[in-house]
């Protein structure tokens, strides 16, 4: 069990890394219809998930103040290894419950 929830942390933080680029080229080149949101991929611990998620760059930016939360797609939690936290119309903020997943979420974050 520690194997796997250690695997889905790990894919949930190469995600999260990919959104932190994402994040970073929305403030560069912000469009003029609608600057205050970033498209980002799923941070899902399912690592054939590609689904993408619009989320205000504020909301976005709260959410990474804590490296053991993650945005995702609605469904896409695992009740073993996170709690939803906060329920959005098109994307969920999960928490990674205290253990491997958690260690894991704050050694590999990349702020």
């Amino acid at each position: 069990m520690n194997e796997r929830k250690r695997r889905v942390a790990e894919n949930e933080a190469i995600f999260r890394g990919v959104n932190e680029q994402l994040s970073k080229l929305a403030g560069a080149i912000a469009t003029a219809t609608d600057p205050a949101v970033v498209e980002i991929v799923c941070e899902c611990g399912t690592q054939s998930c590609t689904d993408r998620i619009t989320i205000p760059q504020a909301d976005y930016g709260r959410t990474r103040e804590d490296p053991t939360l993650f945005l995702l797609r609605p469904g896409h939690d695992d009740p073993e290894a996170e709690t939803v936290v906060d329920r959005a119309t098109t994307y969920w903020t999960v928490r990674k419950r205290p253990g491997t997943g958690e260690r894991v979420s704050r050694a590999l974050d990349v702020r």
